[in-house]
């Protein structure tokens, strides 16, 4: 039941989050919104095929391992306010303001093993992807999935109300 009681209080503050005063939208923005998923998808696919994805099993293993790495989670401060995966190393860094973090302050380091996540591996891709093109990184991996393959294979969630699993 706390499962239950989460998951709606979770889904309340999402939409409190996001509301906006309703637009309607016309043909033209219903197209340009069309043609920019479109592309915003073609994108992420060209990122998967370049860049190392890891399964929700092999990250788990890496924990349960001890593996020395960081857990960067690139979504936006709302979506982390919601939960997150639970790690030692663990850096919640916007995918916009990654790039800046390089470097700065030993946030970022291209000798360091990155394990990158979003909400379902689109940003986490392109993050990675970007970071071995333009910084030299290395070891960078995205989660397969991101977070929402994450919850619904049934690992646990870290909120600011406690650990969660989603039960089947």
């Amino acid at each position: 039941m706390r499962t239950l009681k989460f998951l709606v209080l979770a889904a309340a503050v999402a939409v409190s989050l996001h509301a906006k005063a309703p637009t309607k939208m016309t043909p033209e923005m219903k197209t340009l919104k069309a043609e920019m998923m479109k592309n915003w998808k073609a994108h992420g696919a060209a990122a998967h095929k370049v860049t190392k994805g890891m399964t929700d099993q092999e990250l788990i293993k890496w924990m349960k391992d001890d593996k020395d790495f960081i857990l960067l989670d690139v979504r936006e401060p709302d979506e982390v306010a919601i939960g997150t995966i639970a790690s030692i190393d663990f850096m919640a860094i916007p995918r916009g303001m990654v790039a800046p973090m390089v470097g700065k302050a030993a946030k970022l380091n291209p000798k360091d093993t990155i394990v990158i996540y979003c909400k379902k591996g689109i940003r986490s891709a392109f993050v990675a992807r970007e970071l071995e093109e333009y910084y030299g990184f290395k070891n960078v991996y995205y989660l397969k999935g991101g977070i929402t393959g994450w919850v619904k294979n049934g690992h646990e969630m870290h909120t600011p109300l406690g650990e969660f699993v989603i039960a089947k």
